[in-house]
This record gives C-alpha cells, sequence and structure tokens, in this order.
C-alpha cells in the first residue's frame, strides 16, 4: 500500500510539472508575440491558461491531502502499537524475559519519539 501511494504521489507530481511547464511556455508566448497572431488565438491560449492555473491548483491540493492521509495513518499506527504494547507488557510483565522486556521498552521509547516527529512536522506545515 505504501509503495503504491508513493507511485500514485510520483503522478501527481510529474503531472504537476508537466502542467507548470505547460503553462509557463504558453505564458512566454502570450507575452513575447502579443502584437502579432490571431486575436481568437490568443484568447484561446488566456482560456487554456486559466484551465492550467485551476488544474494546478487542483495537483497541488491532491498531493498535499496525500501527505497529510498518509502521515495521519502512520500517527493513528503508532498510537495503537504503543498502546497494544503497553496492555501486552501490563499483562505479561512477570512472565517476560528481562531482554524481551527491555527490547519492548525501547520499542516504545522509538515510537514516542517518531510520534513527537510526525506532530511536530504536522505542525510546522512540513
Amino acid at each position: 500500500m505504501e509503495n503504491n501511494n508513493s507511485e500514485k504521489k510520483e503522478r501527481q507530481i510529474d503531472n504537476l510539472i508537466n502542467v507548470v511547464e505547460n503553462h509557463t511556455r504558453t505564458q512566454r508566448h502570450l507575452e513575447q508575440y502579443s502584437e502579432i497572431g490571431n486575436p481568437k488565438n490568443k484568447q484561446n491560449a488566456r482560456e487554456k491558461q486559466n484551465t492550467r492555473e485551476k488544474e494546478i491548483k487542483v495537483l497541488k491540493n491532491q498531493i498535499l491531502e496525500t501527505t497529510l492521509d498518509t502521515r495521519n495513518k502512520q500517527i493513528e499506527n503508532l498510537i495503537s502499537n504503543y498502546k497494544n504494547t503497553e496492555d501486552y507488557i501490563d499483562n505479561n510483565y512477570n512472565e517476560l524475559p528481562e531482554e524481551m522486556l527491555s527490547n519492548l521498552e525501547n520499542k516504545q521509547n522509538n515510537r514516542v519519539n517518531q510520534l513527537e516527529n510526525l506532530v511536530y512536522d504536522s505542525k510546522e506545515g512540513k
């Protein structure tokens, strides 16, 4: 699933780059050749520019939403795993070997650090 999201995001970014390049190229032509050419063709180009500008906004929003959805799922999974592991430790504390208990505590600490980083990054807008 993670790979599928990465491929989707990559396609969205490639599409965004393509639309921005077309927009830039058309804008340059409109500016360079504003005195010559058919007014009807210029109007058609301006309409395409408006359509591209809307498409750029949509693509940017889709990319941001995908990123936020992925981050939110990671946060949910970390919280769930943390709670489940805490319950497991509480229920099996006396039966767990010392090394296993130590490993579980390290994993819990890592989850807390990951969670703090994800929450911090989301507040910073990353």
